[in-house]
Order: structure tokens, then sequence, then C-alpha cells
């Protein structure tokens, strides 16, 4: 695996690919690099930050990173496809960085440790990521023990949110990891049981909602505001309307309602 093979397979803007190719950096300034981030990234992500144009700094980074991680990828036996499609958040979180700054780079860097760490693939249309779960809860007569190995699904942005394309995801994901109890949950906007009121009946997002059991609710998230607007304000009435989905949401809001977010799981 190489830079160029790695922009190309996750589709990579080529303006981004182009500044990647021509960014420079000494073999043993970047192996340090390396070495700081799998020792502490916390401590690595303070001392990035402080330099200048730090986010193209991280692509470039995060894109060596990935390129290394491509040998792990080949000796646990688990396919190209996936490869690419995991490490496809860098396409688009660069894209974010680009709209967001004017530049193309990476903001979102606590998230993307996760992929090059293996702590988190995409298996089709979701990104499945193990962890322990943070509390005994009961479910339908089934028990869910705190630290219990649970896979935590993530929904990135792309093409629609389809029920057969998550229906795959979740055939994909026991088959990846088999050996694993599949259970399933889920912390997001999408899973705010009131969507109902803002969205229609047959819309992929309540269809979603459904796999679900809903067992905590938070009401003063904003991150429905954050993915349906791309910011948050604290004047609804500011908010665009390009999207049948932003009309309704802010309409919503300016009525004086509140779109926050869910914690599901699914057995």
């Amino acid at each position: 695996m190489n830079i160029k093979l790695f922009c190309e397979g996750i589709m990579l803007e080529p303006a981004a690919a182009q500044q990647l190719y021509a960014y420079r950096m000494e073999e043993v300034t970047y192996e340090a690099h390396k070495h700081h981030f799998y020792a502490d990234y916390g401590s690595f992500f303070e001392s990035v930050k402080q330099t200048t144009s730090y986010r193209q700094l991280l692509l470039y980074l995060f894109v060596r990173f990935g390129v290394d991680a491509y040998e792990e990828y080949r000796i646990r036996g688990i396919s190209d496809e996936i490869y690419f499609d995991t490490f496809s958040d860098i396409h688009i979180w660069c894209t974010v960085c680009m709209s967001n700054y004017g530049e193309y780079g990476i903001e979102e860097y606590n998230w993307l440790q996760e992929h090059v760490q293996l702590r988190l693939f995409r298996l089709g249309r979701l990104q499945f990521q193990p962890i322990a779960f943070d509390r005994d809860l009961a479910v339908n007569d089934r028990k869910i023990a705190k630290n219990q190995i649970v896979f935590n699904i993530h929904i990135p942005s792309g093409e629609p949110l389809t029920t057969q394309g998550v229906e795959r995801s979740f055939e994909l994901a026991r088959a990846f990891f088999r050996g694993i109890s599949p259970v399933y949950v889920c912390h997001s906007w999408l899973l705010y049981p009131k969507l109902g009121e803002v969205l229609s009946a047959g819309s992929n997002i309540l269809q979603f909602q459904k796999y679900f059991h809903i067992y905590e609710i938070d009401v003063e998230s904003r991150e429905a505001e954050q993915r349906i607007f791309n910011k948050v304000n604290a004047n609804p009435s500011e908010y665009d309307e390009q999207t049948s989905l932003q009309r309704s949401a802010k309409a919503y809001l300016v009525a004086g309602h509140r779109l926050g977010s869910g914690y599901g799981i699914l057995l």
C-alpha cells in the first residue's frame, strides 16, 4: 500500500490528494510522530495542534497511519473492501474540513484515531466499534451486564440509510465479529423519539429507529442541528432551508421544540 493507492481507494478529492503528494516530511520526523501517536495520542494531538497548518499535517499523518495499517489488515485477513470503506472516513472529514475551515485537512482527529488503531470498522452502510457497555440493563427479559462487549454503531454521512443497507451491515457484522454475541448499541440524533413529529412515516430514519429499544434520551443534545444544518445557532430562525428536512426541522425548532438524541440497543 502507498499514499497514491490509498487516496484512490478512499476516493479522496483530487485537490486534497495532490496536496498530499506534494507534502514533504523527512522519514525520521514521520517515525517520531508515529511513535508519539501510539505512545500517547492525547499528548500527540496537543503537540500537533501547536504547529502551523496542523489540519493539513494531520491529514498527511492520518493517511500515512492508514497506509501503515494495511499490513495489519492483511495479517488479519480483512478484505481490501473493508479496509478502504473504513478509511473512507478520512475522505468524509477532509471534505468537512474544507467546508468549515477552507482547507483540506483533518479536524476530527480524536474520532479518526479509532480507525488507525483498528478499533472501528465500516461494514457496508454502518460502522461498528466494539466497546464495553457502560451499565447493567434489562431488555425484553434479557440482561446486558456492565462491561459486556457490545458493538457501538455509527452512521457515516453519504448514501441513504435504507433498510436493505442496514440489514446487509448487520449480516456483515455477524460474520466479521463471529464468536461475539451480537448486541448493538447506538447513541445518535437519529434515535430521538420525537423525530416522528418532523419526518414522514416512511422515512429511512424512522425505519432505522424501529430496530432499537430506546433506553435513554438526551433532550439537551444539539447533534441533530449540527448534522442537519452543519452548525448550531442560538436562534433557529437563522438556519438555512435548502432541503425538506431542513425546512421541517427549522419549523419544529422555531415553534419552541427541541431535537435531542437517543440511546438505543438492539439484541
